[in-house]
């Protein structure tokens, strides 16, 4: 625990990390709450479920390009505008689904605020080379953010249903608005946030993209989030097969305290091994830690199981930013980071797509193993573009930043 005091006495690093934290808390929130609101108001999973697609997939395709301005103009404008459109846009869901104005409207409307969501997640991560020189102390940072995201799919989802428990969907989506605000001001009034600066780059419309380690990554990433997708599809399928769908959000909550344990056993370490090593081998248990997930034999079992598959989640994703850091080309480490967070969103709506199909086609068993694939496409990825995530000018030092910010 020695190198998260370290971390927290930096200065300026305290208030962006806090900030984040809150801002994460709406992540594990959101869905939940939209999907709620959205099946209170038409009284259809299916219409729910397209309302929560329209959130999800603009959060995805606009990362991208909020990372490019982020890189342009800083971070703090980017927060104000984002932040004002997305509270807006969440109102305007709420008063539409409640005066029975329609489908369309309240797609439309969750579009918008998903198109909008504050960048917490790529400003944080672009924030620690700029406040934090060591590198080792840096991968600990990652480490500690990835944890920040853990604890909100754990704490999000139980205080939706404390929410709506005392008053309405709704309200639970408003609670998510003011925390979000909260976030995104105190992380924007920071003064590591408003100091952040990017740069220019010469690499065109591509921008990151002509990097083939961001390329790379990103594969290695849309893994993570297949895996992260299949899993929560097919154990919700399992609990249900047992009769016990409610025990679905505990199962899930399982794995995120087992990542959320991975994740501070591995940023309170100090590792030797090259970062492109660790990620093959991080990937590979992942792996591992599926298969007897998918060959689960009873409800009581899953738990445990759930616990182990994600004990290697939080370093996974730790060891692919700290990478980013020193991959991503000059100029570009918002908007590299914003592709990657896309892969990952992305490949958790395939592996929700593809589990439903196997579940559809064989049962849940099947939909977990969608998992096992994931990970696996996770370690091929490392392991054969190895080279590719090793910057030139630190073949002998890996964790080095090749670009300042």
């Amino acid at each position: 625990m020695h190198r998260y005091r370290t971390l927290l006495r930096i200065p300026g690093a305290r208030a962006p990390l806090v900030a984040s934290a809150l801002g994460s808390l709406p992540i594990g929130m959101y869905i939940l709450a939209i999907l709620l609101l959205a099946r209170e108001a038409t009284g259809s999973f299916a219409d729910a479920g397209l309302v929560n697609a329209a959130y999800s997939l603009a959060v995805a395709a606009t990362m991208p390009l909020q990372g490019r301005i982020i890189d342009r103009v800083g971070q703090t404008p980017v927060f104000v505008v984002t932040a004002t459109i997305n509270a807006i846009a969440l109102v305007v869901l709420v008063i539409v689904a409640q005066d029975g104005s329609g489908l369309g409207p309240m797609i439309a409307a969750a579009a918008v605020a998903g198109a909008a969501v504050p960048p917490i997640g790529t400003s944080i991560r672009t924030l620690w080379a700029r406040l934090i020189p060591d590198p080792e102390l840096r991968q600990s940072a990652f480490a500690l953010d990835a944890i920040a995201l853990e604890l909100a799919f754990i704490c999000g989802p139980l205080l939706i249903a404390l929410t709506i428990a005392i008053a309405s969907p709704a309200a639970a989506v408003l609670v998510c608005v003011g925390l979000e605000l909260l976030g995104s001001a105190v992380f924007a009034s920071s003064r590591a946030s408003r100091e952040w600066r990017g740069g220019s780059h010469e690499l065109g419309l591509l921008g990151p993209l002509r990097a083939r380690g961001v390329r790379t990554l990103m594969g290695a990433a849309c893994g993570v989030g297949l895996t992260v997708g299949a899993i929560e599809l097919g154990i919700t399928a399992f609990a249900a097969g047992h009769g016990h769908r409610a025990l679905a959000g505990a199962l899930i909550a399982v794995q995120a305290a087992g990542s959320f344990a991975g994740g501070l056993w591995y940023g309170s370490r100090t590792w030797s091994s090259p970062a492109g090593s660790r990620l093959t081998a991080l990937g590979a248990l992942l792996t591992l830690s599926v298969v007897p997930l998918a060959a689960a034999p009873s409800l009581a079992a899953a738990f445990p199981l759930m616990l182990i598959s994600g004990v290697t989640l939080a370093p996974t994703t730790a060891v692919i930013y700290l990478m980013l850091d020193f991959l991503a080309p000059e100029g570009t480490a918002a908007e590299a980071t914003g592709w990657v967070l896309m892969a990952v969103i992305t490949g958790a709506a395939t592996g929700n797509a593809a589990a439903g199909l196997a579940v559809n086609g064989s049962g849940p068993h099947a939909g977990l193993a969608v998992g096992f694939a994931g990970a696996t496409l996770t370690t091929l990825v490392a392991w054969f573009g190895r080279r590719r995530m090793v910057a030139p000018a630190v073949r002998e030092q890996p964790f080095a930043r090749v670009h300042s910010m």
